[in-house]
């Protein structure tokens, strides 16, 4: 289960790796310990620094773009038998959200997604919505929104998916008068 989430999180930050790779290649470059005094030792520096600098103005972009959005929420379901994980990944953006519900597979690196929603509404999934009836078959109920795009799959892997649609629910706006 906590590899589900460690990948999940790396495919989300794989900029962030990739960068900072990209930064100690550059401040090695820089520092270029083995070369001898001359023209090269001059060029690696100066493409190191270059490079550098342009991980920076990219890390500072970068920076302010994921500011923007909030981290995933994750929550996992194990079946009755503990042999199947379900994991519910769910992000509220500012205009949208944004929710998956993946099953791991029979090999220890596959996964496949069985629910699938992003919008400018919310679907309602929660802890209650998703549900083992035993190591092959999953319900999971959602509050349909044609605002987005919402994919319920009936087989993710060798787990049958019972998809559940519910109509969205209503709040009485009357219920706070005097």
């Amino acid at each position: 289960m906590l590899y589900l989430i460690f990948m999940d999180e790396l495919r989300a930050n794989l900029l962030w790796v990739v960068l900072a790779f990209l930064s100690c290649s550059a401040g090695f470059m820089i520092w270029a310990p083995r070369m001898l005094k001359g023209w090269r030792r001059v060029a690696v520096r100066t493409i190191g620094s270059v490079l550098l600098g342009l991980i920076v103005l990219v890390s500072l972009l970068g920076a302010f773009f994921a500011s923007v959005d909030p981290p995933r929420e994750h929550t996992w379901f194990r079946s009755k038998t503990g042999t199947r994980i379900a994991l519910l990944s769910h992000s509220e953006f500012r205009d949208a959200s944004a929710t998956q519900v993946t099953v791991k597979g029979d090999s220890y690196w596959q996964r496949y997604v069985a629910y699938d929603y992003f919008g400018d509404g919310d679907d309602y999934i929660g802890p209650t919505s998703i549900k083992w009836l035993d190591d092959h078959h999953l319900a999971i109920t959602y509050a349909l929104d044609p605002s987005g795009v919402q994919q319920c799959r009936s087989q993710a892997g060798d787990v049958q998916v019972i998809c559940d649609p519910q109509p969205a629910p209503s709040f009485s706006s009357g219920s706070n008068q005097r």
